[in-house]
């Protein structure tokens, strides 16, 4: 089954009928044109860090995640939208968390697309081919052939029904090269075997024969690489050839190496003057084992330092759940003794004062009369005329404040008139 690219879609769209009219190669043509808009508009978004939205297709933009040091991170993701996975019976391989942090997405608009990004283009033009091109790609996807479409960003690959994208290093932005992991979210599934289907075009390849003559094809059949995870080198815009799979252990990776270039082979008689590419491999493998290693480490001293964090606030808790309960067992005892002494207090006034033996009540404040609903009612009386005289001297105050205010006004009106007669006699004069 041969590989589907985007020159067999733009050539099975251009001969479909739809609504973009005339011959075939012009409109060829004008899809080329609508699918390089479209990129552009794609492209022109994930450069700013933020994402779109292709309701009928699909979702590309960034994720923001927090690695194991604790630091803000963006990687690229794409996943299918629910309509065009049922349409086509497909599946991905990593759908979105619920709780994901994307970027701002914007749902595509045909119009900015044909005005902004293109010089002949037109509004329904873009509509038209868009929704061919989305469905033709998911007839094609559906029916489990591979797929490989290129991308401005990377490469849109299908194979066994499963459609993932693999996004190009080298395309990522430069202004967010600071803020992008090294893990590449949109690595391709599992399902899809063996990525040499999805070579890139033989104009964009490097020749590397010179370096290295090819192996026997029984010598690289029991060689596989893992693609799942793929994890670029820590460089900046590092090459794609040289990303590793993290399934495969250091060890591994070695005797991989030394299986290339065993006596046995074809190959160890180039291998010996290229002594500088073995020493830098195994360079570049023993600082990727060092990576691992610190980053192990860090793991540990993170979890190790967030456990410690947990006692101390735990122990912190309890200590103060402690001191509060010693303070209210302290106050409730402060409480009781008061009230003892004044019960003890009573009975030793009522022996010695002649006064407790008669027939008036046991308080004080009863006996002077205090608690009597006549003087009780004179208070509420005075008090009430006393809060009368306060809201009425308060009204008088506002009212000479604002008659005060007024007289002012009414003084300086004739000012201001004088002003004003002797401004247009000198304006009169003057003209």
């Amino acid at each position: 089954m041969s590989l589907y690219t985007l020159k067999h879609l733009l050539n099975d769209c251009s001969t479909r009928l739809s609504r973009t009219k005339g011959a075939a190669d012009q409109k060829k043509e004008t899809l080329e044109d609508v699918w390089r808009a479209f990129n552009d508009w794609i492209e022109s978004r994930f450069n700013q860090g933020k994402g779109v939205h292709i309701a009928t297709f699909a979702t590309i933009t960034w994720e923001t995640f927090t690695n194991s040091r604790n630091q803000p991170k963006l990687r690229p993701t794409f996943f299918l939208s629910d309509t065009f996975i049922k349409t086509y019976n497909l599946s991905q391989k990593r759908p979105p968390l619920p709780t994901a942090n994307l970027a701002a997405l914007e749902d595509i608009n045909f119009t900015k697309i044909a005005i902004k990004f293109s010089r002949n283009l037109t509004k329904d033009l873009v509509f038209c081919a868009i929704r061919d091109m989305v469905q033709k790609i998911g007839m094609v996807a559906s029916t489990g052939a591979p797929m490989s479409i290129t991308l401005n960003f990377g490469r849109l690959i299908a194979k066994n029904r499963c459609v993932s994208v693999l996004f190009d290093p080298l395309k990522f932005p430069r202004a967010l090269e600071n803020h992008i992991a090294r893990s590449m979210i949109s690595s391709p599934p599992s399902m899809l075997g063996n990525l040499d289907d999805f070579d890139i075009s033989p104009e964009d390849a490097i020749d590397y024969n010179d370096v290295i003559p090819p192996l026997d094809k029984t010598e690289t059949a029991t060689i596989v690489f893992s693609t799942d995870n793929q994890e670029a080198l820590p460089t900046n815009r590092s090459d794609p050839e040289n990303i590793i799979g993290s399934d495969v252990s250091i060890e591994e990776e070695l005797q991989m190496y030394d299986a290339l270039l065993s006596p046995c082979s074809t190959t160890s008689q180039t291998s010996a003057k290229h002594h500088v590419m073995e020493s830098a491999f195994k360079r570049h493998i023993a600082k990727l084992a060092n990576d691992v290693d610190l980053e192990g480490k860090y793991a540990f001293d993170l979890q190790l330092q967030q456990r410690r964090d947990l006692d101390t606030v735990a122990f912190e808790n309890k200590m103060r759940r402690s001191c509060a309960e010693d303070l209210q067992r302290h106050l409730r005892m402060q409480m009781q003794q008061r009230e003892d002494a004044i019960a003890n207090d009573k009975q030793e006034r009522r022996a010695v004062d002649p006064r407790g033996n008669t027939f008036f009540p046991e308080s004080e404040r009863t006996r002077q009369g205090y608690d009597d609903q006549r003087y009780l009612n004179r208070v509420k009386e005075q008090l009430k005329l006393q809060l009368q005289d306060q809201i009425s001297s308060k009204e008088q105050e506002r009212i000479n404040v604002k008659q005060r205010v007024l007289h002012s006004t009414h003084e300086e009106i004739p000012s201001f008139l004088k002003v004003n007669v002797h401004d247009k006699d000198t304006m009169t004069s003057v003209i």
